[in-house]
This record gives C-alpha cells, structure tokens and sequence, in this order.
C-alpha cells in the first residue's frame, strides 16, 4: 500500500495545501515582525530563494529519480552523515505536525468545544488522521484533491469577499520600507513554504517524473501568490497595528464579514469548517511523509507501522507545547535553525551531487 505512486499534479496539490497550512500558523509572526505593509517582499525573496534551491537540487533528483533525500545521502556521503540527515528530518516532521496539530486542537475548542479537554480533542485528531493515512499516499492525494475544492478555494474566497468594505489604504504606503523586519522575518517566510521540505521526499512517488520537476518550481510560485495576496487581504482588512495583535488572522477576519447575499448566518463557523478540512489533511501529509523519513533512516521493509509509533510521541509534544499565543516570543530562534537547516541542507546534498 505504501509504494503507490501518485501523478504529477497530485503531488502539487500536496504541496501547495501544506504550504497553506503552516502559512496560516505562522502569519502572525510575518505581521509582529514587519512595520508596515512591505511583508509581501519578505515573501517575494524567500520564494526567489526557495526557487533557486529547488532548480539546482531537481538535476540530483534526475539522477536519483526512485530515492528520497535520505536514499541520495546514503549514496554521497558517509553512513553517520545520511543517518544524521534522516533524524534531522524525522524531528523536525514530528515538531511542526505538533505546532500545527496544537494550534488545530485550540481553535477547534475555543470556537466549537468549549468544554472539551484539549487533549481529547488532539488524541481524536491523532487517532482519525492516523486511520487515513495508513491508507497510504494514494488516499491523501485524493483527499487533498477534495480539501483544494471543497475548502481551499471557498475558504480563500471568503476571505476575499469578506474586504467588502475594507480600507484599502492601509497597504501604503510602502516606502519606506521596514529593511530590518524584512531581512528578520524571511526565515519564517521561507518555513512557510513548507512544501519545499516535503517534496524532497515526494518526488520518488511521483509517476511522471520530468513532468513533475517542472511543477516542482511551479509550487513556489503558486504558493508564493497566495500567501502574498492572504498578507495583504489581512492588512486591508485590520491594519498593520492591529493584525499585529491577532493570533488566527484567517479565523478572526471572518468575524467582520459582511459578503452581500451570502446566506450563512455565521460566516465565522463556515470558515472554521473549512479551515479544519485544510489542516486535517496537512496533518495527514505530514504524517505520511514522517513515516517515510523513518522507513528511509531506520532501513525497514514496514507497511506504515511508524504511523502508530507516531500517536504517542505526537500527542505528547502538542499536550505539552504551550498555547501559539505564549510561544511567539520565544519561537523566533527555533525558526531561524529550522529554516535554515531546511534551506542549506538541499543545497549542499546538491553541490555533493553534482561534484560526484
């Protein structure tokens, strides 16, 4: 079950719904970091960045076409090195599902289950992203096909129509611009985009592979659209003194809508739903490939078992983790490691690559 092969276009769908996932986590680092309207460049030069990365490390991937980041470590350098690679990315798999599975779990119980343990609510979402992930990677590229129509697409035109009456002054003026909060926050722009980190395990499931490469690049820029356009529909709609003080921008933009005809008493509760469908199955995603990494570094022939052996170590890192709210002020060094990690460590099996 766990060695099908998905097509070019499922996989990125994959990364773009992963993508939107943690960029909608991580937003309000982008609006306490920035003074004024210029994130967008932060966004625009962690894009060019990633692009660049993802070009250079695509003619390694050409040369090993069946093999994951892991597989071609093992292949450049020696055993200690590709096994330190592998945990590196178990780790951080395993870190930001939680991030993302915690601040999933707090929406979920401050605007549906208000009397709910929050650590009931994690170990049901463990327990059912679990069920559908050991379906293997077939089923999550169906399901993220549906997530991107069903919610996706009316979540982000919610968030469109719901600037009716916005104040669209509040993107100038531009300069000048905030040069020291760019040049701080491209980090967390660039762990945004988390889908450059998943499809360096991706791209051996994918069927068709030449076609697959090109689409690799097209996901930065695609990705890099909407998380521009969503920065300033939030800035449109609050300002930047206030989405500064936001901690969900996308949830709390739906309490002010105003959409004329729309027939939704509670546009917030619908934009909920739908934001619940595009984290679910980014929980799912990242939990597939973090079984992957695991079958990659520990060299085992399993079927998905890693998946349960994820349950307990998840629910114990998103119980333990405080509120996104207590961690802001504290996350911004963990983001700069991370990201940079997650940005050199490509680069330099690509340098490797194309010296051998």
């Amino acid at each position: 079950m766990f060695n099908q092969d998905i097509t070019p276009y499922q996989n990125l769908s994959i990364l773009i719904l992963v993508s939107f996932a943690f960029q909608s986590m991580l937003m309000p680092i982008m609006l306490t970091e920035i003074d004024g309207p210029t994130g967008w460049i932060t966004i625009l030069i962690a894009a060019v960045l990633l692009y660049f990365a993802i070009k250079s490390f695509n003619k390694t991937m050409k040369i090993h076409d069946k093999e994951t980041i892991v597989g071609v470590c093992d292949k450049l350098f020696p055993r200690y090195i590709s096994k330190a690679i592998g945990i590196y990315y178990i780790l951080m798999f395993l870190t930001v599902n939680s991030l993302l599975m915690k601040d999933f779990a707090e929406q979920i119980k401050l605007m549906m289950l208000f009397r709910t343990p929050i650590s009931t609510i994690i170990l049901s979402i463990l327990l059912t992203a679990a069920y559908a992930t050991k379906k293997g990677i077939q089923t999550i590229a169906h399901i993220t096909n549906i997530a991107l129509l069903t919610a996706l697409i009316p979540y982000l035109l919610i968030i469109i129509f719901s600037t009716y009456y916005a104040d669209y002054t509040n993107i100038f003026p531009i300069y000048p611009a905030d040069t020291e909060g760019i040049l701080k926050s491209v980090p967390a722009a660039m762990l945004s985009f988390l889908g450059f980190s998943v499809l360096l395990f991706s791209n051996c499931k994918v069927s068709v592979k030449d076609k697959n490469y090109r689409l690799n690049k097209r996901f930065i820029i695609i990705s890099s659209l909407l998380y521009i356009g969503c920065y300033l529909l939030i800035l449109v709609k609050f300002g930047a003194k206030e989405a500064a003080n936001l901690v969900w921008p996308f949830v709390s933009i739906m309490k002010f809508v105003n959409i004329p005809g729309f027939f939704f008493e509670s546009t917030e509760m619908v934009g909920l739903c739908l934001q619940m469908t595009v984290i679910f199955t980014g929980i799912c995603i990242l939990s597939y490939f973090t079984n992957l990494a695991m079958q990659e570094t520990f060299k085992t022939e399993e079927n998905g078992f890693f998946i349960y052996i994820q349950i307990p170590i998840l629910y114990l890192m998103a119980a333990a983790l405080p509120g996104m709210y207590m961690m802001f002020p504290y996350i911004h060094m963990p983001v700069y490691i991370i990201s940079g990690l997650n940005f050199l460590i490509p680069i330099f099996v690509a340098y490797a690559g194309s010296k051998k």
